[in-house]
């Protein structure tokens, strides 16, 4: 069978992490796998040597939106792929509309929460999802945002975490290595909203100077994060690294995830904190109520609340104890984001439009 991934690159993102994911594992289970970039030839992920990589500008010798949308027509109708998959909106509305006509299954992925307000992917939304097999989606509350019509064609998938989340250490030498750190993990964007969290933490800094806030990311805002943090005079205790390859050894180090953004899909970063068995302080953004319990395994506050976020992080700074438990808690819910896991519903899936239609 052959499968077709459609994205913009494989940069450092989420839904790029979990492209790559899936992708390595269908082609180690003997597929034929396809990616096609939309924008550049960018891939931070490992992929397997056998997976064909197909950069549309290269192809049609244009950067012209227009020109790659008929090379991708033109050769999506020589290759026939059983399924093609786009992922996120901005993607799947393109390819879409750049099939219109031609009988090969689509199964779109939504990688972002669509009740936050966008009038222009709203409406092409409203246009071409229609024209779609299937619609693949992150957390139950994005699928409640559809027509029922769509939603009667829409599964529920949460994103796969790597293999290395699962390779744990005994849990003695686990707790020597953590740090009195509370670590998050994100781009510098403004969706981020790691300038809450930075206040938020300069709230509590002084009655836990042993403690440090790592943000681990890069992005845009780097400039303005640092000159926030500068200005608290925590240049010590608040720290912007930058992005690392290392992420589930940094977080196994720390003690408490913090995740501040405004909206999200599913956050990966999120998900592997739970399965490294962190306790979590989150914004209410989507896939909080999919892989959280309050009180039991984090602590949840209202979007863009510095005040409710600073006691939050008080509350499991002060208590050893506290942060024990939710980390336990934390771990228990790991192996519904295993890799064979997530695999299996998308095989299961795909396996069922390409036999079926439906």
């Amino acid at each position: 069978m052959k499968i077709c991934f459609v994205t913009a690159n494989l940069g450092p993102g989420g839904a790029e992490r979990v492209i790559s994911l899936l992708a390595n594992q269908f082609f180690q289970r003997g597929y034929d796998v396809e990616i096609v970039f939309f924008r550049d030839r960018q891939i931070f992920y490992k992929l397997d040597d056998g997976i064909k990589v197909i950069v549309l500008g290269e192809e049609c010798h244009s950067n012209a939106l227009c020109w790659k949308m008929l090379w991708l027509r033109r050769y999506v109708n020589k290759i026939k792929p059983q399924i093609i998959i786009p992922f996120r909106v901005s993607v799947y509305c393109t390819t879409i509309f750049s099939l219109l006509g031609i009988s090969v299954p689509i199964v779109a992925s939504e990688r972002i929460d669509p009740h936050i307000p966008d009038s222009y992917w709203t409406i092409l939304r409203k246009l071409l999802l229609p024209f779609i097999k299937h619609l693949v989606v992150q957390t139950e509350y994005i699928k409640s945002y559809y027509p029922r019509f769509i939603q009667k064609r829409t599964t529920v998938i949460h994103n796969p975490v790597r293999d290395e989340v699962f390779e744990e250490e005994s849990g003695e030498k686990r707790e020597e290595k953590k740090q009195n750190r509370i670590i998050s993990v994100g781009r510098l964007y403004p969706q981020k909203n790691q300038k809450m969290m930075i206040r938020a933490f300069a709230q509590i800094a002084d009655k836990y100077p042993g403690w440090k806030l790592v943000i681990f990311g890069e992005g845009p805002l780097r400039a303005q994060l640092e000159f926030l943090v500068s200005s608290f005079g925590l240049q010590d205790r608040v720290l912007l690294p930058g992005r690392t390859e290392h992420v589930i050894e940094e977080l196994r180090n720390s003690k408490v995830f913090c995740f501040s953004s405004d909206f999200e899909g599913l956050s990966n970063s999120l998900i592997e904190a739970l399965c490294v068995g962190l306790p979590i302080v989150t914004t209410n953004v989507s896939g909080t109520e999919d892989i959280l319990v309050e009180e039991e395994n984090g602590l949840v506050v209202p979007v863009n609340d510095e005040q409710a976020m600073a006691q939050a992080l008080e509350r499991l700074l002060s208590d050893e104890q506290l942060m024990d438990e939710m980390g336990k808690h934390s771990r228990q819910k790991a192996a519904m984001f295993s890799m064979i896991t997530i695999y299996s519903q998308w095989e299961r899936l795909i396996k069922s439009i390409a036999k079926n239609g439906n």
